[in-house]
Formats: structure tokens, sequence, C-alpha cells
């Protein structure tokens, strides 16, 4: 090869190796976003299957789901008068890190039990995030009962209802009819002395003196709500009080179970601050008692009970056509 041929081919290679060079770069880029690509893609799906493995291991052995449902049972069954919730109710639905739990709750009127709300709750991990209540009640009990709206009233606590016109609602109603009847004692009595008063009708479920009721502050000034527990049998699979020989003593155990999480009760339950630890000593030291119940009956059994000493004032809530079979 000649100095001419030489020197052509050395130019040829100077033009053509950048271009090269560059064409590998390119090559090598592209190479490395689709290994990008197909990493992340493969991260991403180990990634979702584990975290909804966690999701349910979480609920299943760390905060037990069963764990939130009492909760739930325990708290409305202490704070929602006279209702019931059914075990085969409860909806189950888990998603990354979250739980949804949905049910329906029921009111004895009469002889027959309705359905009275649905709820909807969605916890993520331990914390209720968000919660719908769907009423099927005509008559609703306060949303948060305070010392001006309550439903149930000590004895020396002032009504901001007028009882005379709640018995003349009843007086009008047709003697075909049950009604539900929350009555204010005139003094604190056992259940039992109230049962026996009155045992024409269902009384189920009764309000429990704690110390706080007479203005319903706590020892720390905080504004607390009534509590109290079913008084009728309750065979319902899922209902706490089922085959319970004393439902004093269940109601009790219930609150001690509560204390740990008192936090997540005040979110479910629309009644806030409930002030546990202080109102489970005062039972313990003071016993039980009541100064209110529900009742449900025929209009004509419960409107025989306005001659009553026993009674001090009356609010009618929910009324159903004819059902009793007493």
């Amino acid at each position: 090869m000649d100095s001419y041929d030489k020197l052509i081919n050395d130019a040829k290679k100077e033009t053509l190796e950048p271009k090269n060079g560059v064409r590998n770069v390119k090559k090598a880029i592209t190479s490395s976003k689709w290994r990008m690509v197909l990493m992340t893609i493969t991260v991403a799906l180990l990634i979702v299957p584990t975290c909804y493995m966690m999701t349910f291991f979480y609920y299943a052995f760390g905060t037990k789901s069963t764990t939130l449902m009492d909760i739930t049972s325990h708290t409305l069954y202490i704070t929602e008068p006279n209702t019931t919730l059914e075990e085969l109710e409860f909806d189950m639905d888990f998603s990354l890190f979250s739980m949804d739990l949905g049910f329906q709750q029921y009111k004895q009127i009469g002889g027959e039990v309705y359905p009275a709300k649905t709820y909807d709750l969605k916890f993520v991990l331990n914390d209720l995030v968000n919660k719908e209540i769907d009423s099927k009640l005509e008559k609703v009990y306060p949303k948060n009962p305070t010392q001006t709206n309550q439903w149930l009233v000590h004895p020396n606590n002032q009504m901001e209802f007028f009882s005379e016109r709640e018995w003349r609602v009843l007086s009008g109603l047709p003697d075909e009819t049950v009604v539900e009847a929350y009555l204010s004692l005139s003094k604190l009595y056992s259940v039992d002395e109230v049962e026996k008063a009155m045992n024409n009708v269902d009384v189920t479920w009764a309000a429990i003196y704690t110390g706080v009721e007479d203005d319903l502050i706590s020892a720390n000034g905080e504004l607390v709500s009534p509590i109290g527990y079913p008084v009728q049998p309750d065979n319902t699979y899922w209902s706490p009080f089922r085959g319970s020989r004393s439902h004093e003593e269940t109601f009790l155990d219930m609150l001690k179970g509560l204390v740990p999480y008192e936090p997540i009760a005040e979110e479910i339950s629309p009644h806030k601050n409930l002030e546990l630890p202080e109102r489970i000593n005062y039972i313990e030291n003071n016993g039980f008692q009541t100064y209110g119940v529900v009742v449900t009956g025929p209009k004509n059994e419960i409107e025989a009970l306005q001659g009553s000493d026993m009674i001090r004032a009356m609010k009618v809530g929910e009324v159903k056509l004819w059902n009793w079979n007493r």
C-alpha cells in the first residue's frame, strides 16, 4: 500500500469511529433504561403482594380484626340505648394497610327487632379514618348527648324537653301501636326494682350511674356521655351478653376491656369522652344503680306508667304497628 492509500484509510477510520462510539453509547443508554423499567416493574410486582401479606398478618396476628370488631360491638352496646348487632351481618374487606368493616344495627320495638342503622367504618392499621352511618330511624338519639339534649336525665339534672308534651304525644297514638320509650327515673334504683315495677313492658336498656351523671362532667372537667347495658337476655351469637349470668358483671368486664382502646371506642361511638377508668372505679366502689331506662311495649301499657312515682319524665322513641304477642 502506497502512502496515498494509507492516508485515505486513516481518514476513513477517523470518520467512522466517532459514529460507532456514539451509536454504542446510545445503545447502552437504551439498554439501561429498559433494565431500569423492568427492575421497577419487578419490584412493584413483589411489593404489592408483600404489602397485602403484611396487611393480612397485621390484622390476623397483630391488631386482630376480631379485636376491632369486639371494640366496635362493645362500644355500641354500652353507648347506644336499646340496640343489638348480628355477627353474620359483619362484612370485612382488606386493602393495603386498611380494613373496611360494615354491619347493621338493630332496635327492639314492641315484640320485634328492626334495622336501626348501617355502619361503614374504615381502619388504616389501628386508626379509624372514616365513619359513615345511615340511619333508618324516625327519631334519632342525640349524636353527642350533653346537659341540654339528654333523653335519659339524672334526677338532679335539669330536663331540657317537655315531658308533659311527650305524654300527650303518646296518648295520641293509636291503641294498635307498640312504642319505644325513654324513662327518666325520680331517683336511683336497681335494675331489678325497675323490672319488677314495669312487668307489663320490656325493659331493654338501663343507663348506669357512674358518679358523673349529675352534671355529665368528669373529675377532669370533661363532658361525658351516658353509658349502660341491655337488660333483656340476648342470645344472638355476636352479643357479649349471650349466656351471661350477670349483665352487670359482663358490662363491667366490657368497660375494663375497652380501657386500652378508649381512643378507638370514642371514635367509633357518637358519644365522646367516655372517661372509663374514673367510672369503673365508681361502679366497683358503689355498685350498680340506674337513673333511666328504655322500655318497649304496647302504647297503652307504657301510658299506664305515667302515674308511677318511679318515673320523673318520658320521651317517645320509635313507634311501630302492633306486633306484641304477650
